[in-house]
């Protein structure tokens, strides 16, 4: 098991008091010097390492909070994120074929979508749609509307 930076140091004191070293001499007041400035140093880094481990967590359950908090606000639940895979889904109409099927976000993005059923490349415009709560189902036109 490896020795924290605390215990080095210790060790690292041990081994100076076993050298019977003279930390009146001129070499000996910068050894001893050094040594104390890394057992302050040892020190500090322990001090911050902890409380870096205490923002982790304090992190992870702002995060878990975050998403209750937008789960309860959009109404969303567990079973309805599963289904999903987290990922939103929407139906794509093929303009070519009228063939409808089904892409995720970063397809969406991609802004050329190729059917799988006749193989045909299409560009999407986004555009608004105020009526629609459910998933959009695209037009023959390939224009996605926005909520």
């Amino acid at each position: 098991m490896a020795m924290d930076l605390n215990a080095k140091a210790a060790y690292i004191r041990g081994l100076m008091t076993g050298m019977e070293f003279d930390p009146n001499s001129k070499n000996g007041k910068i050894i001893a010097a050094m040594m104390d400035l890394l057992e302050e140093m040892a020190a500090t880094v322990t001090e911050h390492d902890d409380a870096l481990d205490q923002v982790y967590e304090d992190v992870d359950t702002l995060d878990e909070d975050l998403t209750d908090l937008i789960n309860i606000v959009f109404d969303v639940d567990d079973e309805d994120e599963e289904e999903d895979g987290g990922d939103a889904a929407y139906e794509v109409t093929c303009p070519n074929c009228g063939a409808v099927s089904t892409v995720d976000e970063d397809d969406l993005l991609d802004n050329e979508l190729v059917c799988p059923n006749c193989g045909a490349a299409f560009d999407i415009e986004l555009t608004e749609d105020e009526e629609d709560d459910e998933k959009p189902v695209l037009p023959a036109n390939g224009e996605i509307p926005i909520e």
